[in-house]
């Protein structure tokens, strides 16, 4: 089968792409690296996942087997408004969850035929192709290191190497620390000593894991953390020497790319701290600081009942943690909103009572949830507007350099600081209704009968020649950020290739090698950042480019780019937490 270097169908870009390959040897050197990485299948988490699924077990991403039964009808449910009201959420509602586990079991069942396929291969490989904005994939769908958790437990470098030394544990120690997730936020010294602490509990796992649901089971990356457990429990049969050659992928993830980014564009001095850009004793939480923000803000509004409520309810880092994620990916007030609703009705399932008035139980005099979620998102979007604030005015920027381009009806087209072309098109979509023979009656009550499901109706969507201006301009700064974060990425694992690591598992900002790897990973991945943003203002260098894209009438409109902030990105060099 042949892949092209680039998934994209435009073939006047592909032929723009060919004939300026000499231009960017490290996007080469980067994939043919990538997909030479040698991987084979952890047989004894292959095992023990196996058995979980054939147990009808849910742990991590394994769905259960069974289907969630829907009620029988209310008896009276063509003369009762609120019971075939209730009746009919509650239905709906598990028709979404069953649909939702039924993609996630077929996906678990592909990852398990593909496994138990390779199992037997000493030495198996994984093609990688680039999107159009330079991000790198695995050609294969299911079962890769980019997968969810239980594809990543069930890989193993097939190429291992000796500890070599105490470091190298202590890596290898940090890594189970971070996939059980309970000490992965603190400093590198605790995350060590939370592993030491819990050796006889990760011996016990690994020597029967069946017995542990309660300890490995409920962690962050369960299948990871059991494979961690395996290696640790073969390290210390091993004699706890370092000549115990490993195979365990180690993953070091980048404290919230998108803000690292845009805070290191701007030299933004507030966001560079708060994402870890310069060195500290601890990592500093990004997440923290936005609710902590918010408190504050929340703490000035004129007092309310939904502010005291509110401020009893507590604000913490999982609060904003979705706005903070995705405030760099085109959000909207509007998604802004649902994440406030969704991370209430979690804590609600998680034992956490919503205090707000709800569709299920309206209460007079209480604020509901809608409303609660909606007057919260608006405190959220200003602190994140006060904590991002360098990286707001880039995006902006973006947005409006960007609309310029789009309404000539031009694609948006950029290099990247490794030389590879990104062109965003965004075409209009036209939508088209068309029957099918899926859905069923449902009653509507205003009609006073039965009419076809709406689901019985699905879309197919035509792309045309024309620019899409608004999702030009929306999706910008995710593009353009993600464009940066695989130059990142390409550069450092050409370094880090010539300076001896052989063995790559990368997922965009999160950079997977052996255990004595992961300290020169670690200053290929810094020297890289430091060498694509200090001294250098990548915005300028955009704004060269959309020039000759735009008509000379509107050249004079394009802003000036934002001015930098104090941030001396060279200290990433130096920065521990950085990626962690």
């Amino acid at each position: 089968m042949y892949n092209s270097l680039v998934k994209k169908a435009s073939r006047p870009y592909l032929e723009e792409m060919h004939n300026r390959a000499h231009e960017m040897p490290e996007v080469w050197k980067c994939v043919n690296t990538l997909q030479k990485t040698p991987f084979k299948v952890n047989k004894a988490v292959l095992q023990v996942a196996r058995s979980v699924w054939d147990k009808g077990l849910t742990i991590g991403k394994i769905p259960s087997k069974f289907k969630e039964e829907i009620p029988p009808k209310p008896h009276d449910i063509d003369t009762n408004t609120e019971a075939r009201k209730a009746w009919s959420r509650t239905k709906r509602v598990i028709c979404d969850a069953n649909e939702t586990r039924e993609s996630k079991i077929l996906l678990t069942k592909s990852i398990f035929e593909i496994a138990e396929e390779y199992e037997k291969h000493p030495k198996i490989f994984f093609p990688q192709q680039y999107d159009w904005r330079s991000r790198i994939y695995a050609v294969p769908q299911f079962f890769q290191c980019q997968n969810n958790d239980l594809a990543r437990g069930l890989l193993l470098f097939a190429n291992g190497k000796p500890l070599g030394s105490n470091d190298a544990l202590q890596k290898l120690a940090i890594h189970g620390a971070n996939t059980f997730g309970e000490a992965d936020k603190d400093t590198l010294d605790n995350r060590l000593k939370w592993v030491l602490d819990n050796q006889k509990y990760i011996l016990d796992t690994a020597n029967d894991p069946h017995s542990h649901y309660d300890f490995w089971g409920k962690c962050s990356e369960p299948f990871q953390f059991l494979a961690f457990c395996f290696e640790w429990r073969d390290f210390v049969k091993f004699g706890e020497t370092s000549d115990f050659v490993t195979h365990l992928p180690c993953y070091n993830d980048c404290t919230n790319s998108g803000l690292q980014i845009f805070s290191a564009l701007l030299a933004d001095e507030r966001g560079g701290k708060a994402t870890n850009l310069v060195p500290g004793n601890k990592p500093e939480d990004v997440y923290r600081e936005v609710a902590d923000e918010t408190t504050r803000l929340l703490m000035q509004k004129e007092d309310s009942v939904l502010k005291d409520m509110l401020l009893e309810y507590g604000i913490d880092r999982y609060t904003v943690k979705k706005h903070t994620m995705c405030v760099v990916y085109a959000l909207t007030k509007f998604k802004g909103i649902e994440y406030i609703e969704s991370y209430f009705k979690d804590n609600e399932e998680d034992g956490v009572p919503i205090p707000f008035s709800t569709d299920r139980n309206k209460i007079e005099g209480i604020p509901s949830l809608a409303k609660a979620s909606s007057y919260l998102n608006n405190i959220v979007w200003d602190a994140l507007e006060n904590v991002i604030e360098k990286s707001r005015e880039a995006m902006d920027w973006l947005q409006k350099v960007t609309r310029l381009v789009a309404k000539n009806n031009v694609p948006i087209t950029w290099t990247t600081p490794t030389g590879f072309i990104v062109q965003m098109i965004c075409p209009v979509k036209t939508p088209k209704r068309i029957n099918t023979n899926m859905g069923e009656k449902i009653w509507r009550p205003k009609l006073n009968k039965y009419v076809d499901d709406i689901r019985k109706t699905t879309m197919l969507v035509d792309d045309t020649s024309r620019i899409d201006v608004d999702k030009a301009s929306n999706t910008i700064s995710s593009c353009f950020v993600h464009s940066l974060d695989a130059a990142v990425l390409q550069r450092a694992v050409c370094k880090a290739k010539d300076a001896g690591v052989d063995s790559f598992a990368c997922i965009h900002d999160s950079f997977g090698v052996l255990a004595p790897d992961v300290e020169q990973m670690g200053i290929s991945l810094r020297e890289s950042f430091v060498n694509i943003f200090d001294r250098k203002n990548l915005l300028e260098d955009f704004k060269t480019e959309i020039l000759d894209q735009v008509k000379k009438s509107d050249r004079a409109k394009i802003p000036e780019v934002p001015k930098k902030g104090t941030l001396d990105v060279s200290k990433v060099i130096n920065s521990d937490y950085f990626c962690s």
